[in-house]
């Protein structure tokens, strides 16, 4: 088989290149640039010729250059991808690439990269990280929110209650969890309409917010009915805490007519998990409602 070889001639110099070329001696004193200097750079090269090659460096680029970038030169004969302010023909502060490495005739031969659309790149990405992050913390907290009360959610109530009740049995403390159900909030809505009724949950979801402490766990897990957890709160203390709602509560008025709610409280000495505490809250505010609604029932186990 015959492999034919075609020789090309290729006429090219250093100005021919996209980046900065420069040639510096072994001390570093410029010998030559090529044009990208004067084009893209500023520099007239009889102002750079004879000159140190740290003169293009900012102040602090030349403490980086002569701490980091000289020793990793000398000692490995190249450096690679160098990222370092420079200052342009007109005094302007300029980022770019460097790029380095030591010739067989003790000659060092430089490339400078012009960064500056690179950083805005990287400024915009930088950006749109930041229009990301804060688009996946809201769609974040509508998938943990209840959108009509912006409370939490079933399904967010269950995650960090449980996380809840872990922490409280790891401590030894003890947990109250509250079922809250409007009474004969049906009525309200066939008689008013949806939107009073949802008017009412709104602002029974605001009262709830900011009677609760930043540490409780305050719900609308469907309908008219809301939970709310109370860590390191004691039977007594629990009691004290429903009687202040059942009045705040009343405060809400439909044609001058307050309404009222029943309320189921289960309470956890011990480690329990979170379907078992619903569950016994669950049967205390059923127990509420039989005994006359608009009152408050703790959960009792039957013997």
């Amino acid at each position: 088989m015959n492999n034919t070889i075609t020789q090309y001639k290729i006429n090219y110099t250093p100005d021919d290149f996209a980046c900065g070329a420069c040639v510096t001696d072994a001390n570093r004193i410029i010998i030559y640039v090529n044009s990208y200097f004067t084009n893209e750079l500023q520099w007239q090269p009889e102002v750079l010729l004879g000159k140190n090659v740290d003169t293009v460096f900012t102040k602090s680029s030349k403490i980086f250059f002569q701490s980091y970038l000289i020793p990793t030169l000398l000692h490995e004969k190249k450096c690679e991808e160098m990222q370092l302010l420079i200052m342009n023909g007109k005094g302007e502060r300029l980022p770019v690439t460097v790029n380095a490495h030591i010739g067989s005739d003790h000659c060092i031969y430089w490339s400078f990269f012009n960064a500056s659309k690179r950083d805005l790149l990287y400024e915009e990405l930088l950006k749109t990280r930041s229009v990301l992050e804060a688009q996946a913390e809201q769609l974040k907290q509508l998938a943990a929110t209840d959108e009509l009360t912006q409370l939490l959610n079933r399904r967010e109530m269950k995650v960090r209650s449980t996380l809840m009740l872990e922490q409280a049995a790891r401590s030894h403390q003890i947990v109250s969890l509250l079922m809250l159900d409007i009474d004969f909030f049906k009525i309200i809505n066939d008689t008013y309409g949806h939107m009073k009724g949802d008017d009412i949950l709104k602002e029974l979801g605001a009262k709830l917010n900011s009677e609760c402490r930043k540490t409780d766990l305050v719900a609308r897990i469907g309908g008219e009915e809301f939970l709310i957890m109370l860590p390191d709160t004691n039977q007594e203390n629990t009691l004290l805490f429903c009687q202040k709602l059942h009045a705040l509560v009343a405060t809400i008025k439909v044609e001058n007519t307050p309404i009222t709610i029943s309320i189921g409280v289960s309470i956890a000495d011990e480690k329990m998990s979170f379907s078992a505490l619903y569950a016994q809250a669950d049967k205390a505010v059923y127990q509420a409602k039989e005994q006359g609604r608009n009152r408050t029932e703790f959960f009792q186990a039957v013997k």
